[in-house]
């Protein structure tokens, strides 16, 4: 079982608002890196600000250990002003990821927001805020009360109102964080072409797939001009790849692989020690730009990361090596925590 799926993760997650700095919010950070240089990130959830200050105060030591770039898996925590009913009961102001994107910027370090899109829209007995208040958005409507049986709902990618309003929540995050790039999740979705949806059954869903990653590559990178990022597994064949459920599909979504635009980058995630990774060659001969991303044991966090410097020497499109913490990052000193130190630190140059 992946240390996905285990009950203590919680991988939950302006329109209207006439906010100018939409516009030039990308002139406000660093280049995402210069030419050559590699991303050394970090992915960390944080839900209130609370949280935020205490990762904010591990800055400067992480920024020591090379980390350039920090993923901050927001999800519905924000307090959302386009759609103050979808803010979950712990959440982060608005100021202070201005205070939080200015210290970072500040020791050169790019935040990139992330909004788990599709799936992951319910954890454990808790169903998030968006399907909790628009249920019509649901890809199972009326199915599993109390989630009861199921991993984790999704949300329909062909629901009527559903993009206006994931787009006005994207806008907001990124404004926020002063970013440039955005992070939609999108991993782990179980719940695609369901029997039960009145709009997706019997559909192909790998298209459907496909659609709800152009949808927000329209808005994210068409229209706003920016960096999209999504997890790899979907678009991975768990028969071709030999990779478990978790890390990649058996539900037909793979094919989405080639219905999606080049530009999107790939955060490959695995967390088991292999002498082969074959999914990172396989997204690189797509025409991708890949982040090879670890977790635990130490020992496969190494053996992912120097895979991926291999290929790092053979294709520059392997873009550097991402922690990933999850919830684990309220149990560990990030700034001392092994995967950081002694894993990612092997990218520094």
């Amino acid at each position: 079982m992946n240390i996905r799926n285990f009950s203590f993760v919680t991988p939950v997650l302006l329109a209207g608002l006439g906010l100018g700095l939409l516009a030039t919010s990308c002139h406000t950070t660093p280049p995402l890196t210069k030419a050559g240089e590699d991303w050394r990130g970090l992915h960390v959830p944080v839900f209130s600000d609370g949280q935020l200050t205490n990762l904010e105060e591990k800055l400067p030591a992480l920024a020591g250990t090379g980390v350039n770039v920090v993923v901050l898996q927001v999800d519905y925590h924000f307090d959302f002003r386009s759609h103050p009913e979808l803010r979950d009961a712990t959440f982060i102001t608005r100021a202070r990821a201005r205070e939080f994107a200015g210290a970072a910027r500040k020791l050169g370090i790019r935040v990139i927001p992330e909004l788990d899109c599709l799936g992951h829209q319910s954890i454990t007995s808790n169903t998030m805020p968006l399907l909790a208040r628009y249920p019509q958005f649901d890809e199972t409507p009326g199915r599993f009360p109390d989630n009861r049986g199921i991993y984790c709902r999704s949300w329909c990618p062909q629901s009527p109102g559903l993009n206006q309003i994931v787009n006005a929540l994207i806008d907001e995050l990124v404004d926020a964080f002063q970013a440039d790039a955005f992070h939609a999740g999108m991993d782990e979705v179980f719940f695609i072409a369901d029997e039960h949806c009145p709009r997706c059954h019997g559909q192909d869903p790998a298209k459907l797939f496909a659609q709800q990653v152009n949808d927000l590559h329209r808005h994210i990178v068409g229209e706003r001009g920016w960096t999209m990022l999504i997890w790899a597994d979907r678009l991975l064949d768990a028969k071709t790849m030999g990779y478990g459920r978790w890390e990649s599909a058996t539900n037909g979504t793979a094919g989405a692989v080639d219905l999606i635009p080049q530009d999107i980058i790939l955060c490959d995630w695995h967390y088991r020690a292999q002498t082969n990774y074959p999914s990172v060659p396989f997204l690189l001969a797509k025409g991708f730009r890949v982040w090879p991303s670890g977790f635990e044991p130490v020992a496969a966090s190494r053996a992912f990361s120097r895979f991926a410097l291999d290929q790092r020497q053979k294709d520059p499109r392997v873009i550097g090596y991402l922690c990933t913490t999850w919830s684990w990052s309220r149990k560990v000193d990030l700034a001392t925590w092994p995967p950081v130190t002694e894993v990612l630190s092997e990218w520094k140059k």
